[in-house]
């Protein structure tokens, strides 16, 4: 279709800018007369060190192990995303809604935490009353109140560790919304670019 000249910088900028906008990239090399495979070049490898909004980017470097990387990698092909860095960028984007602490969360382990504290004290009464007989060679006075309050703690303790696998449960399902939807562009975008590069 197009010629193999060489883009000005300008023309990097509007072939970002008019992505970002939703125009296709065959649109984009008719009017720019090159290939379509010189606007994905543009596209894919950055060549153009200036973001859509004009103002200048930055590399950034961070090390990962192999198995961190592969696990990134298992998640976005899950999603259908090739490109790292692309994926990176609208965590990073996103990252107020992803990093936001869960305030509803908060308040329930707060509760849990009071009422913990209420039974923890009445075991420890007990305990301290066994340790003052012990002390003084009196009989033990376990009585079955005592025994009573050991078992409302231990019922506590299970009933507040469901609790708290659940929330932690419903806090990794709005999570994986949040990463979805932060993705899905993306995803989105990858797949026209699949299919026009096939069509060319």
């Amino acid at each position: 279709m197009g010629s193999s000249r060489r883009l000005t910088d300008q023309e990097r900028r509007q072939i970002v800018r008019e992505r970002a906008k939703g125009v296709s990239v065959s649109a984009i090399s008719a009017v720019l007369k090159v290939s379509p495979k010189t606007v994905y070049n543009v596209l894919r490898r950055g060549r153009s060190a200036v973001s859509a909004n004009d103002s200048r980017t930055r590399v950034l470097t961070m090390r990962v192990t192999d198995r961190d990387l592969r696990g990134f990698d298992a998640a976005l092909a899950r999603r259908g995303i090739s490109h790292r860095s692309d994926a990176m960028r609208c965590l990073m984007l996103a990252a107020d809604d992803l990093l936001r602490p869960d305030e509803g969360m908060t308040d329930e382990l707060k509760g849990l935490s009071a009422a913990l504290n209420r039974v923890g004290n009445n075991v420890n009464q007990v305990a301290r009353r066994l340790n003052e007989a012990k002390l003084k060679g009196e009989r033990l006075p376990y009585t079955p109140a005592s025994h009573a309050e050991i078992r409302d703690l231990a019922v506590l303790v299970f009933d507040m560790a469901d609790q708290i696998q659940e929330m932690f449960r419903a806090r990794r399902r709005e999570l994986d919304l949040e990463v979805t939807k932060a993705l899905a562009g993306l995803a989105r975008q990858e797949a026209e670019q699949v299919a026009e590069y096939g069509a060319e």
